[in-house]
């Protein structure tokens, strides 16, 4: 089911990837010479994958948006170990877990690159394929797909930073105006209010990891959902209405195991709505999962082999203890002796079993075995060196539609604690896959407990720092975390995009 996909990315990846580390000055044309445009289907087909490609790139990535949506919340750490640990990168991470956000920040130079470069590609290509002479009965599909993923990556960027640059005209040369997080709202939505009906209704082989109709509903129902922080005006109606257009088909159902959504092999879960799809023979770089979270000496057990894992990336303390333990999500955490798989203890480098705890004592200088690891994701054996995990990574799934109705429903009612059938209903689909039968079952629900169910249900998929900020929780003080300032909801724009932009203003407090 990958094919189609595969072949757009692998084709342009490479490219891509060694261009992608620049500086955050485009190069803009005003013109393409004709000879340039695409002449057939396939070439246009073909295109499509620079646009897809800085998904895979940056999409999971610490120095990208898995370091600004996770490390920065209450659900990941990644602490300083005596041995074994690879991972500090002068104070990064530690920096980011503590909201100390600096212009500099590698996660925050990568992550506007990551928004702005896909937008400046989509561009180029929604122009080149307007412009081809090529006629075919899917060219303005072709166009609205293009079309919904440039605005996915814009409601990235106003997620990130609130007030962004957005220029949409491939032929407009001069400088991208900042607009406001409201008109930058407004320009998203209209956007994809008028892609949607042109794009491809249904999920298929052919369109997997692509941008497809319900892709454009789950967008929309994000947007609608933060609508009230965002722009001051609730829209949890809107909301609503867009998880049903997704809900109401039928396309998508929960797997009847909630790790089947994270195997090695896991294009086919009924539960994906938009994918990352990563594949260790398109490319070096991607999904790397193994290398931020694993210590060293379980390299064997995995048979990794030219690859120094960094013992680093872990699962906060009170993270962990949110999951009952008879939930069966908490089996995604790695904890405890590690044996390899002849039964045998492993050996760490500070004396004794190798073994992972869940508390973590000092984030500046922690012991090798301090930290809950991630192994949500099914480890790959026989990788070898910067390779990608095969896993696909899910950026919106099924069950945080039904997650997200619920929440929209209490809201719309004013409502902060709900026996509502319908939202016990959508979270206990939840409950009863994670507990095998309905004898953990909400009888009533507050929006603190949605919130928990939301992290134990997506912890580690790059939503957590949206949801804290919109149930108010993201300046509260956890461990190695003090208070932080309301200006830091938003992020700094780096100093490169100040350079080559002078349209662009700091956000405040920066």
């Amino acid at each position: 089911m990958k094919q189609s996909i595969k072949v757009l990315v692998a084709l342009i990846t490479g490219l891509f990837l060694f261009n992608a580390c620049g500086d955050l000055e485009e190069e803009l044309y005003s013109s393409i010479n004709s000879e340039e445009w695409y002449s057939t289907e396939n070439e246009c087909v073909l295109a499509m994958g620079s646009a897809y490609g800085g998904l895979r790139y940056r999409g999971t990535s610490l120095w990208g948006l898995l370091g600004l949506e996770s490390v920065t919340t209450d659900e990941s750490i990644i602490p300083v170990h005596t041995n074994g640990g690879y991972l500090d990168n002068d104070g990064l991470w530690r920096d980011l877990h503590k909201h100390n956000f600096k212009r500099f920040h590698q996660s925050v130079i990568d992550s506007w690159e990551f928004c702005f470069s896909t937008l400046a590609n989509c561009n180029q290509i929604i122009y080149q394929v307007e412009k081809s002479p090529a006629q075919f009965d899917g060219k303005a599909g072709m166009i609205a797909e293009l079309k919904a993923l440039r605005a996915f990556v814009v409601y990235k960027a106003i997620d990130l930073w609130g007030n962004i640059p957005i220029n949409l005209d491939f032929e407009d040369t001069s400088l991208p105006t900042q607009y406001s997080r409201s008109e930058a709202f407004e320009i998203v939505e209209e956007e994809l209010l008028a892609a949607y009906p042109l794009m491809e209704p249904t999920p298929s082989s052919d369109y997997y990891g692509r941008c497809i109709r319900p892709v454009a509903f789950a967008i929309l129902a994000k947007m609608y959902l933060n609508s009230e922080k965002w722009t001051g005006t609730a829209r949890y109606a809107d909301a609503i209405a867009m998880c049903d257009s997704i809900i109401s088909k039928g396309y998508y159902q929960l797997e009847s195991n909630h790790a089947n959504n994270f195997i090695i092999d896991n294009e086919g879960s009924p539960e994906t709505i938009f994918t990352i799809p990563y594949d260790r023979v398109i490319g070096d770089f991607g999904f790397q999962m193994h290398m931020y979270t694993l210590h060293h000496a379980l390299l064997p057990k995995y048979d990794l082999t030219g690859t120094w894992c960094w013992n680093g990336l872990s699962m906060t303390e009170a993270m962990y203890d949110s999951y009952d333990d008879s939930d069966s999500r908490k089996a995604a955490w790695l904890i405890g002796p590690q044996f390899d798989l002849n039964g045998e203890p492993i050996m760490g480098y500070e004396g004794g079993q190798l073994t992972f705890t869940k508390t973590i004592t000092d984030l500046d200088q922690s012991p090798e075995g301090e930290g809950v690891r991630c192994f949500k994701w099914e480890m790959n054996t026989g990788l070898n060196g910067w390779e990608t995990m095969d896993n696909d990574f899910a950026i919106f799934r099924y069950a945080d539609i039904l997650l997200m109705k619920a929440e929209a429903i209490m809201r719309n009612n004013g409502s902060t604690v709900s026996s509502d059938a319908t939202v016990l209903n959508l979270v206990n689909q939840i409950r009863e896959r994670a507990f095998g039968d309905d004898s953990q079952n909400y009888t009533s629900i507050t929006l603190d407990e949605l919130l928990a169910e939301r992290g134990r249900e997506l912890a580690f998929e790059e939503v957590r720092r949206q949801d804290l900020i919109r149930f108010g929780k993201w300046g509260d003080a956890w461990k190695f975390k003090p208070e932080s300032e309301p200006y830091k909801e938003l992020f700094p724009i780096p100093d490169n995009a100040l350079n080559a932009n002078t349209n662009l203003q700091q956000n405040d407090g920066y």
